[in-house]
């Protein structure tokens, strides 16, 4: 048989001649419609576990927000839980500007469940109570809910109403078109909406949430502050760092006065400002230190002006720097307003009047031109000097008043919480939709 017949006969028995044609089409199709469902529904499964991973892992859906009438914008800081799962704290924020009201007698709150794609439905963890705190002045809102068992992972859909409005409604937005539009309580009152999820792996649980009876100013010191607080701290050491550099140049430019000379002339050590002649800086770097902690700490007699004696390290913001600076019988605010009135550091003006005497009693600045080539040596070590006094009293002037400063802020806005913050946790301030 040729080899023309036998490809007849294989097409003949595997139905691939003309003849077959109608019959090859729908084997053909049937595995494309095969393949076809097993790639939808491989693609079904894979979005379905998606959703089921980004439900068990995502505590929070909304990050900012934005007032329905007033139009103010808001910050979501987070969402946090206690150990046990049963307790969280939503927390927003509004510009301290912003002019809100700082009583939680102003508002309530409406709790629905939702699905990923902004369904409503209703919320399946039982007992669940609400309490709303705001925390001062400082435009920090929170909603703690209780529950009576550990909640389910379930995205919470939380309306915060604000009854009181302090600021004149702005333009209207335009009405979206998704699952939120159509809802008229919107454009009746000011309210804003959060979506989270306080079952979630990924949910941050924080030790103030543990403690038998809710403390705001804990809760506003872990949430708020701790960061702020970590990163002043850091600018603090970092500064000393700068500064530690800045007195081994001096001494460093100090010992080449005597021994850099032209014609045997020297330069004698200037007379130094007392405010900074017998600063020290002790202990060693986080990077010098075996268990990478810092100890470095500034050692003086004087204080820059409007700056203030901290010892920083020894201390952290939740328990308070102030107690430890106050004068008896002075307040807090009696001490800022006193430090605002102290002026400016004269001491780079002291540093700009240094005396440079030669050796040979002459000297350096009026009795030789900067312009001198024989005296430049001297010149040079004169301008490195002096650059480091100047460099040094700028970075203890920083160090001792604003980087301060920033951690003492920190202080007082947790006194504001302290003293000022209000509760609203009547039955009527959360409704619920079971």
């Amino acid at each position: 048989m040729g080899i023309r017949n036998k490809a007849l006969g294989f097409s003949r028995k595997f139905k691939l001649d003309s003849h077959h044609a109608i019959e090859r089409f729908g084997v053909f199709f049937g595995i494309f419609a095969a393949t076809g469902a097993i790639a939808i529904g491989a693609s079904g499964i894979s979005a379905y576990q998606a959703g089921r991973d980004s439900l068990s892992q995502t505590a929070l859906y909304t990050s900012d927000f934005k007032t329905s009438k007033t139009n103010l914008g808001g910050t979501v800081d987070g969402v946090y839980t206690n150990q046990r799962g049963n307790r969280a704290l939503v927390m927003m924020h509004f510009s301290p500007t912003a002019q809100i009201s700082y009583n939680a007698a102003d508002y309530r709150a409406f709790l629905l469940g939702s699905d990923t794609s902004l369904n409503s439905e209703p919320v399946s963890t039982s007992g669940i109570k609400g309490s709303l705190y705001a925390f001062g002045s400082t435009g920090y809102i929170g909603v703690l809910l209780n529950a009576d068992r550990p909640f389910d992972r379930q995205v919470l859909n939380l309306t915060v109403r604000a009854n009181a409005e302090l600021t004149a409604p702005g333009a209207q937005p335009k009405q979206s078109s998704g699952k939120l539009a159509g809802d008229e309580t919107f454009t009746k009152y000011d309210q804003w909406r959060v979506f989270f999820n306080p079952g979630a792996s990924g949910v941050q649980k924080i030790a103030a949430l543990d403690a038998p009876t809710f403390d705001p100013a804990q809760a506003y010191y872990w949430v708020a502050l701790k960061k702020k607080e970590t990163e002043a701290r850091k600018a603090l050491d970092q500064k000393l760092v700068e500064m530690r550099a800045n007195l081994t140049q001096i001494r460093s430019y100090t010992s080449d006065l005597q021994m850099t000379k032209i014609d045997g002339l020297f330069l004698r050590p200037p007379t130094v400002p007392a405010s900074i002649a017998t600063d020290k800086i002790t202990g060693v770097s986080a990077a010098e230190a075996k268990d990478g902690v810092s100890t470095l700490a500034l050692q003086t007699k004087h204080v820059a002006p409007g700056g203030f004696d901290l010892n920083w390290r020894t201390g952290n913001v939740y328990d308070g720097y102030l107690d430890a600076l106050v004068p008896a019988g002075q307040s807090y605010a009696q001490l800022f307003t006193k430090k605002r009135d102290e002026g400016s550091d004269p001491t780079i003006q002291q540093i700009s009047d240094m005396q440079w005497i030669l050796s040979d009693g002459t000297s350096l600045t009026k009795d030789y031109q900067s312009s001198d080539v024989t005296m430049r040596p001297l010149m040079n070590i004169m301008n490195n000097l002096s650059h480091a006094y100047q460099t040094y009293s700028v970075n203890k002037s920083k160090y001792q008043s604003d980087l301060s400063l920033e951690l003492l802020r920190l202080d007082v806005s947790l006194r504001d919480v302290q003293s000022n913050s209000t509760v609203r946790d009547d039955k009527d301030f959360l409704t619920t939709l079971y």
